[in-house]
């Protein structure tokens, strides 16, 4: 599977915020194991975690057909992930809230760029 510079550059940088992503979104499921463990969702801990897998995988795959399956699945999991993030509703932890809503934001910036990719995918 042969890229532009350009698409090579958005893959990197997409490759960095779903990777950011799982790892922050762990860390706030591990905040709220601690101080509010009611809220935590084994839904919320496997997508978020498959969000950085997934792309993961579309970047190795030889094929594109799994490279579509993979972003597919990244899209998926992300959307999930985001769902599940606003269920949660306010979290009355000020440091915690922030980290909600900064995940809700980086998943609808993350949504956007693997909407455009998904949209020229041709298999």
């Amino acid at each position: 599977m042969s890229r532009s510079k350009n698409e090579y550059s958005i893959m990197k940088d997409l490759e960095v915020k779903t990777y950011n992503f799982a790892v922050q979104g762990i860390g706030l499921i591990k905040s709220l194991e601690k101080e509010f463990p009611e809220l935590v969702n084994n839904d919320l801990k496997q997508s978020m975690g498959s969000v950085s897998i997934n792309f993961i995988d579309a970047l190795n795959a030889q094929e594109n057909e799994d490279f579509a399956k993979n972003i597919k699945a990244c899209y998926a999991n992300t959307q999930k992930s985001a769902e599940l993030l606003h269920s949660l509703g306010v979290i009355e932890n000020k440091t915690l809230e922030e980290q909600r809503l900064l995940l809700i934001n980086d998943s609808k910036n993350m949504i956007d760029k693997l909407d455009s990719i998904i949209s020229k995918l041709i298999y």
